[in-house]
C-alpha cells in the first residue's frame, strides 16, 4: 500500500483536508496555495519570501488590471 503526501498551503500552512489547495510551479518546484492566500502570491508576493522560493522577485499584479 502506498502512502499519500498531504498536502499544504505554502502560505497558511492549512491542510487539504481542510481547504481545497490549487497547485502551482515555479522555479522549477512545485507548491500549493489555498484560495484564501492567492490574493497574496498576486497583490503581495514579497509576504512568500521564505515560504516560496524567489517569491521576493515576483512584480506584484499592477493596480490597474483587469
Amino acid at each position: 500500500m502506498a502512502s499519500q503526501t498531504l498536502h499544504h498551503c505554502l502560505n497558511c500552512e492549512r491542510p487539504e483536508t481542510m481547504i481545497p489547495l490549487l497547485a502551482l510551479r515555479y522555479d522549477g518546484k512545485d507548491a500549493w496555495i489555498c484560495s484564501q492566500c492567492i490574493p497574496i502570491l498576486i497583490h503581495q508576493p514579497i509576504q512568500l519570501a521564505g515560504k516560496l522560493r524567489g517569491a521576493a522577485t515576483i512584480p506584484p499584479a499592477p493596480e490597474d488590471h483587469a
